[in-house]
């Protein structure tokens, strides 16, 4: 690691403690996340509980398969409320608590950011049901998935950060990776693997009613909830490093 690393690690320790009841906030945006989509799935396929989590996908996958109006316009008062949610938690992680975004030029951004990484999540899902029992053709639809979130890590910090479009957001956080790339690298990887480790975990243990697997995916949420705010500390503090020592323009 270069020279900076214990200035790193020593901002994001301060913005972790100055910011630390934002945790809740996160908790709140990861339920989100894991509650819409289960909704969506079981209005789609009515399946127990188990059979659910073990294979859920986005609301918008869900829209497009079952042609629904109702998961539709779920879909559609998810991703509102989540980008609106979402820019007021980025804005209170560099500045004052906000629960909204600063204008409807910056909301409509990251509307449009969000749109098209459901689009993506949707043609994963739609790719994985097409491939069937071919392995490889669902781990390469998967990979593909993973390969553009890595591109787009740091698009919606910068949106809300550098007041720019996300055209020119997912260019500049594409060079934010390439700046940083171990960090970025390492950060993502753990971050995708506890994910994956905490829905596995979830899916091997839940086998009865939703009431008693409540408990064990409130505990979830929470935990869940709180590595997503220290990933998206690490993330903002490693974006503003890169534009302050100068390896990345904020425009």
């Amino acid at each position: 690691m270069d020279g900076t690393t214990p200035t790193l690690a020593q901002r994001v320790n301060a913005v972790l403690h100055a910011k630390q009841y934002l945790v809740f906030f996160a908790i709140g945006l990861y339920a989100l996340d894991f509650g819409v989509p289960l909704v969506s799935a079981w209005l789609y396929r009515h399946e127990p509980l188990a059979e659910l989590l073990r294979n859920t996908s986005g609301p918008l996958a869900y829209a497009v398969a079952a042609r629904s109006a109702v998961i539709a316009a779920i879909f559609v008062v998810y991703l509102l409320a989540g980008m609106w949610l979402r820019a007021g938690y980025i804005r209170s992680l560099v500045g004052h608590f906000h629960l909204r975004p600063a204008d409807p030029r910056q909301f409509l951004r990251l509307l449009v950011l969000g749109l098209a990484l459901e689009a993506v999540g949707a043609l994963t899902a739609g790719a994985i049901v097409l491939a069937g029992d071919d392995l490889q053709l669902a781990s390469a639809a998967v990979l593909g998935q993973l390969a553009i979130y890595f591109v787009v890590l740091y698009a919606d910090y910068i949106i809300v950060i550098a007041d720019v479009g996300p055209l020119r957001a997912v260019a500049l956080s594409w060079r934010t990776v390439r700046a940083t790339l171990v960090p970025s690298g390492l950060v993502f990887v753990a971050g995708t693997l506890l994910v994956y480790a905490a829905t596995g975990l979830l899916d091997q243990n839940v086998t009865g009613s939703l009431a008693l697997a409540a408990p064990m995916m409130l505990v979830q949420c929470v935990v869940m909830g709180g590595v997503v705010f220290v990933v998206d500390v690490v993330l903002v503090t490693l974006y503003l490093n890169a534009v302050k020592t100068g390896r990345l323009k904020p425009k």
